[in-house]
């Protein structure tokens, strides 16, 4: 049997590596490895007709696995193991388009682009590790491998504040990383696994006490939680937006959010069920709050950038609700909403550095009327915007109905509360495109024009897959639900 998980990982690291080393011709060695790359995902997606299910002792089982010795040290075993199942599919997916199309709308970064190239690749083959790995320490090493380039994305690409906002990224991640690698290590020792891989470990860690759950849950929400980000440990993600260049912001909103969701579901939901079922009110409540602060905070951003940024921690609370309410629906509207959020925030940042490239302001005062002279730039403003406030027929609409319809199974009217929010989530979208879409024309340059055409490609094609998986959202659900969660109530 080929080892496709390999294969997939070396064809990134490769072009990694000529990336680095092709100076002037850094843009086409990455376009070439991220469409090989892509082309690889979408056989393997089309390969994937069931999934594995349980094996003995109702231990879940994973699509092309592999596993390799790596360390053995007295009772210390560390393998190379990974494998795929729907949920981490729908997710090496999401980070094969966002590559393609960071790559392509920095078609001319002309600052050192075979270290701006070679970072965005690494960060998205860090991505790909931790959607694939089944060990603990090969996870762990792929979760940090993907600081180290975005923190060089932000501190050297980023805007004035640039260094701040790096640091205080990497400072709040990296103290969340120590946290969740501890409470890893320890559900292997208190499970007294063979080894670190997760199938040895899912049987044990399931049958440990609700009191060790509760506390090895409770540091892998920390740790995890960081990363989503949940309230109130926040406060790095809109600082590291604004200042991070544009494609920074696609990989740091559309991936790098995502590890921290698909983190928890993994390695804390799966592992420790008890734990989640103790503690699902306090998730209840973060993900609420997180709703709530999100949306009304960013109705009063002037700052496109920013308003994308604090909408991001929005629907990251959604996901969040949809986790905790820990049933098959609730996990499969959260995993769809994670793939969509990536797609539509994905958009919404491109179009956010789109209209600082053309209009020199990102502040949504400053500009109005801007449709008759950049028509193709305005329709994917509102594109992007009616996806995230949740339209039918678009990516958002399938997910956030899912996600609420699961919660409502566990909370009652309580989910009338984020449902009242998601209107101001509709408000502030549509004031955004009331403001800048709009009206008699306001600060537009005499020789404004639309964004080049490769930027224009870019967001392209994300508008095509919000409106196609939009449309057809079973074509990730039948996906999705080949994991674990099919045998969850």
């Amino acid at each position: 049997m080929l080892p496709v998980l390999s294969i997939l990982l070396a064809t990134l690291l490769a072009s990694t590596l000529l990336t680095f080393l092709s100076g002037r011709w850094a843009r086409y060695v990455a376009l070439a490895g991220s469409v090989v790359f892509l082309v690889e995902v979408l056989l393997l997606l089309a390969s994937f007709t069931q999934w594995a299910g349980f094996g003995a002792g109702g231990v879940p089982q994973y699509n092309d696995p592999e596993t390799y010795p790596w360390i053995s040290i007295s009772w210390l075993t560390v393998n190379y193991a990974v494998g795929i199942d729907g949920i981490s599919l729908v997710l090496v997916l999401l980070t094969a388009f966002l590559l393609v199309a960071t790559v392509v709308y920095s078609w001319r970064e002309e600052k050192e682009p075979a270290l701006w190239f070679g970072l965005v690749l690494l960060t998205c083959l860090g991505c790909y590790g931790v959607f694939v790995a089944l060990d603990i320490l090969l996870f762990f090493l792929f979760w940090e491998a993907v600081l180290i380039p975005m923190f060089f994305l932000i501190g050297y690409w980023g805007g004035p504040r640039r260094r701040y906002a790096a640091l205080k990224f990497f400072v709040y991640t990296h103290v969340a990383s120590i946290v969740m690698l501890v409470s890893l290590l320890a559900v292997a020792f208190y499970s007294g696994a063979a080894s670190f891989d997760f199938t040895s470990l899912y049987g044990p860690a399931r049958a440990l006490g609700a009191t060790t759950q509760v506390f090895l849950f409770l540091g892998l929400f920390f740790g995890f939680g960081v990363k989503f980000p949940i309230v109130p440990f926040h406060t790095w993600l809109p600082d590291a937006h604004v200042e991070a260049p544009t494609g920074g912001s696609v990989l740091l909103a559309g991936l790098l959010l995502k590890l921290g969701a698909y983190g928890l579901i993994r390695w804390a939901v799966e592992l420790l069920p008890t734990g989640l079922g103790h503690l699902a009110p306090l998730l209840y409540a973060v993900a609420i709050a997180s709703i709530v602060w999100g949306s009304v905070v960013a109705l009063a951003q002037r700052d496109l950038k920013r308003l994308v940024a604090y909408s991001s921690i929005n629907h990251m609370g959604i996901v969040l609700l949809a986790i905790a309410v820990g049933s098959s629906l609730g996990v499969t509207a959260a995993v769809l909403l994670m793939f969509a959020h990536g797609i539509v925030s994905a958009l919404l940042f491109m179009v956010s550095g789109s209209v600082h490239h053309t209009f020199g302001t990102r502040d949504i005062n400053a500009i109005g009327g801007i449709t008759p002279r950049t028509p193709a730039l305005s329709t994917l403003v509102m594109v992007g915007s009616l996806a995230s406030l949740g339209l039918p027929a678009l990516i958002s609409f399938p997910a956030e109905f899912g996600a609420l319809l699961a919660a409502w199974d566990r909370i009652s009217y309580w989910v009338l509360l984020p449902l009242l929010i998601l209107v101001v989530t509709a408000a502030f979208y549509m004031w955004l495109m009331q403001r800048m879409l709009f009206g008699p024309p306001k600060g537009i340059p005499a020789n404004v024009h639309e964004p080049p055409s490769f930027e224009l490609a870019a967001m392209s094609i994300l508008a095509a897959l919000i409106v196609l998986y939009g449309v057809v959202p079973s074509l990730l659900v039948q996906v999705i639900v080949n994991s674990p969660i099919q045998g969850w109530p």
